[in-house]
């Protein structure tokens, strides 16, 4: 005959073995809370670099297009346009120079110069950001046409 004898230590395990309910729900709790602050800052991250995308394709439109707008510039002169989502105003304005002592001789007047302006803007979620670049360039004065 076989006898099975039971000890006090096979009590105590088999009362204690796994989790009980209120441990698994406390776990899921907590688990939950950290995966909702890992999204946060993943989303985050994610929104902080399609801004620093979109300011990069700004910054290179706003620099091309004053570089363009600079090459025949007058007084006064205008442009606007788009590409893509951006749009773009480009303005020169006269400014004064303060003509103190210069090394120009008296018979010549220094060249005009004229106060160049390029915004870019385009929107950027539920606002609008933009893009200002401004700059002093040498007035081109277009030959007279008789």
């Amino acid at each position: 005959m076989t006898s099975t004898r039971k000890t006090a230590y096979d009590d105590t395990a088999s009362a204690y073995s796994g989790f009980s309910l209120v441990e698994v729900l406390v776990a899921l709790a907590i688990m939950g809370l950290a995966l909702s602050v890992l999204y946060q800052s993943v989303a985050g991250a994610t929104r902080g670099s399609i801004v620093s995308s979109e300011l990069s394709q700004a910054l290179a439109l706003a620099e091309s297009t004053l570089e363009d707008f600079s090459a025949q510039l007058t007084i006064g002169k205008q442009e606007q346009g788009h590409f893509g989502d951006f749009s773009w105003h480009a303005t020169a304005r006269s400014i004064d120079v303060l003509r103190g002592e210069s090394s120009v001789d008296a018979g010549e007047s220094p060249a005009p110069m004229a106060l160049v302006t390029v915004t870019v803007s385009w929107p950027s979620g539920p606002r609008e950001r933009e893009v200002v670049l401004t700059t002093v360039d040498t007035v081109v004065e277009l030959p007279n046409e008789a």
